[in-house]
């Protein structure tokens, strides 16, 4: 699957969003509303990794921006709905300026 496929195939499935506990308690922890972490994912992200091997069905690690604040998203979409599975904020020591690159890589 190509780029383009995966992040087609990640905004369709945005429709409904289901979130793994652990997703929730991480954005709590954060302070990331809900709402406001899927408007912010409808309205746009980055794909930062794509990981066809995840033992739970593919998955992908994005970024989006809730509040102007950088966002990481882990989720597993599928053809009528997306899997939320971690959140967290980035830390900046470990990525680049834009978030999107792993320091060192």
């Amino acid at each position: 699957m190509s780029k383009s496929d995966i992040i087609n195939k990640i905004y369709s499935s945005l429709k409904t969003i289901l979130w793994r506990r652990h997703a929730r308690i991480e954005a709590e922890n954060d302070s990331i509303s809900e709402s406001g972490l899927e408007d912010a994912l409808r309205s746009g992200f980055t794909m930062v990794e794509h990981y066809t091997d995840d033992p739970r069905g593919e998955s992908a690690l994005v970024l989006t921006f809730v509040n102007g604040n950088p966002v990481h998203v882990v989720l597993a979409p599928r053809e009528d709905l997306s899997y939320l599975i971690t959140v967290y904020v980035p830390e900046r020591d470990k990525w680049d300026e834009t978030f999107a690159r792993r320091k060192g890589k």
